[in-house]
């Protein structure tokens, strides 16, 4: 499949999901990330939806649950897509 950031924060606003990407130095990663108000201190937002920065179009800003802060990943290292 092919994701595009559009459907990827749509994904993000209402579901944890699971994203293995290549960094940038190469290495592959695995981080479960979200969108979700809920997860997100003090998250800015508007009819229940996140509120966000405007950025390049090909990279997607996400909060890692895990790290419990923002992390990001560019769209075209995607290897896969979970949910969960």
């Amino acid at each position: 499949m092919i994701f595009t950031k559009e459907n990827l924060i749509d994904m993000l606003r209402s579901n944890i999901i699971t994203v293995t990407f290549t960094k940038v130095n190469g290495d592959e990663r695995v981080m479960k990330c979200t969108l979700m108000i809920e997860y997100v201190p003090n998250a800015p937002s508007t009819n229940g939806k996140m509120v966000l920065r405007e950025s390049d179009t090909k990279t997607v800003s996400v909060w890692d649950i895990e790290a419990n802060g923002w992390r990001s990943f560019k769209v075209d290292s995607i290897k896969s897509i979970s949910m969960g």
